[in-house]
C-alpha cells in the first residue's frame, strides 16, 4: 500500500500535531459523521384524563360541602338555631381560607408533587366534613346552641383550608401531562368545574333538605361526597414517563426545584404580571359576587329568587358551553392575550348594561345579558390562568396560579363587604338606581379594560418551546462531528 494510500487514523488525524500535505489530505478517507443525538420524542397518555377527572371530582365535592347550609338558609337557621349571618359565614370561610392557605397549596405542589398535594387536600376535606356531621349529633337548642355550632364552624374551616389545594392545580397538571394542543383545553375543565360544582349543589342541596331535620342528612351526604372524591386521587401517576411537550421535559428534568417562595417573588416584581393579576382578580370577584348576590340585587324590581336563580343557571350553563368552544380554539391559535382583551370589553359591557337591564318586568334581557356574560366570563378566565403561566415563564405554573386565584378570592371577600353595604332597596325599586351594580360596572372598567390594554403581548413558555424543538430539529453535533465537516470543507 501507498503512504498517499495509507488511512490515517480518525484520532491521529485530529491530536498528532504533523504536516500533512494537501495530497495526503486529500486521500484521507472520511469516515462517516457521528451520529447526533436523536430528537426528544413527546407524546401524550390516556392516563392524564384520569388527572383531571380527580380534580374535577374534588371540586364537586368542595362545591357541596362549601354550599351546604347556605344553599339553604332557612332550614339551616333552624337547624344550627343560629342567625343568617353565620350561614353566610359558613361561606365566606371558603374565601377567607383560600387566602390564607394558597401560598401553602402552592408550595406543597411544588416541593412534594401533584399528586400528594390533591391527597392531602383531599383528606384535609374529608376530616372537616365529617367534623361537621359529629356536630349533628349533638343536640342543640335555641338556649343551647353552642356544641352543634363550634363543630360546625370548625368543619367549616377546616374543609375550607383544602379548597386551594385543588383551585391551584389545573394549570401545573395541564402543563406537566397534556402538551401544548390540549393544555387550555385541560386547564379550562380543571377551572370551570368549580362553578359547575356550585350550580349542582345550588340545585341538589335544596331537594334534598326538604325541612328542619333533613339537614342532618344532607351533611351526611356530603360527607360521604367528600369520601368518594378522594378514591380517583389514589390512582393518579406522579408524572408522565415521556414529556408531552419541551416545557414539561425541562420542568420534569430539573433535579432541584426552585424554592417556591423564589417564584412567587419572581411573579410579583413582573410588572405584566402584576397587571394580569389585577385583570384576573377584577373578574373573578366581580363574577363571585354577581353570582352571590343576584338575587339581592333584583330584589327590590319584583323578582322572585326562583328567577334569580334562573339568571344563575342561564351563565353558567352558557359559560360552560362558550368555554368547552373557545378552549380548544386557543390551543390551536395561541391567542390568549387578544381573546382576552375582547372577553374582558364584553363582560365590562355586560355589567353597564346591567344597571339599565335590573327593572321590572324584563326577565328576558336580563335572561339574555346572563347568557352572554356567562359566555365571556367562563372564557376569559381559564384563558388568563394559561396567560398568567406564558408570561411568568420560567416559573412554576403553580405560583403564578395561587397569586391569581388568591387575589381574586381576596377580592370577592372585599367586594361582598362593600355591596352589601351599598345595597339600598328603597333606592333601587323607588328610583331604579342600584348602587352595587354600578360600582362593580366601574371597577370593571378601570381596573379590568384599563390594565388589560397595558399587557404586552407576550408567550415566553411558547417561543421557548419553539426555540427548544428548532435546537433538537438541528441537532447539537458533537464537536468531533464539527471539526470532521471543516476538514472536509478543506
Amino acid at each position: 500500500m501507498n503512504d498517499s494510500q495509507q488511512q490515517i487514523p480518525l484520532l491521529d488525524a485530529f491530536s498528532i500535531p504533523q504536516r500533512i500535505s494537501m495530497q495526503d489530505a486529500v486521500a484521507v478517507p472520511i469516515h462517516d459523521p457521528l451520529p447526533s443525538k436523536p430528537p426528544t420524542v413527546y407524546r401524550t397518555y390516556k392516563a392524564r384524563y384520569i388527572g383531571l377527572f380527580a380534580i374535577v371530582t374534588l371540586n364537586i365535592a368542595t362545591g357541596f360541602v362549601w354550599l351546604t347550609y347556605s344553599a339553604v338558609p332557612v332550614q339551616a337557621m333552624s337547624y344550627l338555631n343560629c342567625s343568617g349571618s353565620i350561614i353566610n359565614l359558613t361561606s365566606i370561610l371558603y374565601f377567607i381560607a383560600y387566602v390564607l392557605m394558597a401560598p401553602i397549596s402552592g408550595w406543597m405542589c411544588e416541593r412534594h408533587g401533584i399528586r400528594r398535594s390533591l391527597v392531602f387536600g383531599a383528606v384535609l376535606q374529608i376530616i372537616g366534613s365529617w367534623i361537621r356531621f359529629s356536630g349533628t349529633l349533638v343536640e342543640s337548642t335555641p338556649q343551647r346552641p353552642e356544641g352543634r355550632l363550634a363543630l360546625t364552624l370548625i368543619g367549616q374551616v377546616i374543609a375550607a383550608a383544602a379548597q386551594p389545594f385543588f383551585m391551584n392545580v389545573p394549570p401545573k397538571y395541564a402543563a406537566v401531562w397534556f402538551s401544548e394542543r390540549g393544555r387550555a383545553t385541560a386547564t379550562m375543565i380543571g377551572s370551570v368545574s368549580g362553578s359547575v360544582a356550585a350550580a349542582l349543589a345550588q340545585l341538589a342541596i335544596p331537594a334534598i333538605t326538604t325541612d328542619t331535620e333533613s339537614v342532618k342528612r344532607t351533611v351526611l351526604v356530603c360527607a360521604v361526597i367528600s369520601v368518594i372524591a378522594l378514591l380517583p386521587t389514589l390512582f393518579i401517576a406522579e408524572r408522565p414517563p415521556t414529556p408531552p411537550s419541551p416545557s414539561a421535559a425541562e420542568a420534569l428534568l430539573k433535579t432541584k426545584e426552585e424554592p417556591f417562595f423564589v417564584s412567587l417573588k419572581k411573579a410579583l416584581t413582573n410588572p405584566q404580571f402584576l397587571l394580569m393579576m389585577l385583570v384576573f382578580g377584577t373578574f373573578t370577584a366581580c363574577f363571585s359576587s354577581f353570582t352571590a348576590l343576584i338575587a339581592q340585587f333584583t330584589a327590590p324590581y319584583g323578582y322572585t329568587s326562583s328567577e334569580a336563580g334562573y339568571f344563575g343557571a342561564a351563565m353558567i350553563l352558557s359559560g360552560l358551553i362558550g368555554a368547552c368552544i373557545s378552549a380548544p380554539l386557543l390551543d390551536k391559535f395561541k391567542h390568549l392575550n387578544g381573546f382576552s382583551k375582547i372577553m374582558v370589553v364584553i363582560s365590562s359591557c355586560m355589567f353597564i348594561a346591567l344597571n339599565f337591564a335590573i327593572r321590572r318586568n324584563f326577565f328576558g334581557g336580563l335572561l339574555a345579558i346572563s347568557i352572554i356574560l356567562g359566555i365571556s366570563g367562563f372564557s376569559v378566565l381559564p384563558a388568563g390562568l394559561e396567560y398568567g403561566v406564558e408570561i411568568t415563564y420560567p416559573v412554576t405554573p403553580a405560583s403564578s396560579t395561587s397569586l391569581l386565584w388568591g387575589f381574586g378570592q381576596l377580592l370577592t371577600v372585599i367586594f361582598l363587604s362593600i355591596l352589601g353595604v351599598l345595597q339600598n332597596d328603597e333606592l333601587s325599586a323607588t328610583r331604579g338606581i342600584n348602587p352595587p351594580m354600578i360600582f362593580i360596572a366601574v371597577w370593571a372598567v378601570v381596573f379590568g379594560v384599563v390594565p388589560m390594554f397595558m399587557i404586552k403581548t407576550q408567550y415566553l413558555r411558547a417561543e421557548a418551546e419553539e426555540a427548544m424543538r428548532q435546537r433538537e430539529k438541528c441537532g447539537q453535533q458533537p464537536q468531533q462531528q464539527q471539526e470532521l465537516t471543516q476538514l472536509r470543507e478543506c
